[in-house]
């Protein structure tokens, strides 16, 4: 007997772990209040790339929620 995995990828959250999730609203606050924020030297880079991770998961769960209305 054996099983097949079928898509894995790395550095993905794994939902059957019981990890905390963010909703809409609140990467869309976390994405305001970077916004505001005035970043300078090495966070520039670092915030950058978490803002535009944040930004991704928000854009996912907008295009769900968009399918959900049709």
């Amino acid at each position: 007997m054996s099983f097949k995995a079928g898509k894995i990828e790395k550095g993905k959250v794994d939902p059957s772990m019981g990890l905390p999730s963010l909703t809409q609203e609140e990467l869309l606050y976390l994405l305001h209040i970077i916004g505001a924020h005035k970043f300078e030297g090495k966070e520039v880079e670092k915030v950058f790339n978490l803002t535009l991770k944040l930004q991704k998961i928000y854009l996912h769960y907008d295009k769900l929620s968009s399918k959900g209305k049709k």
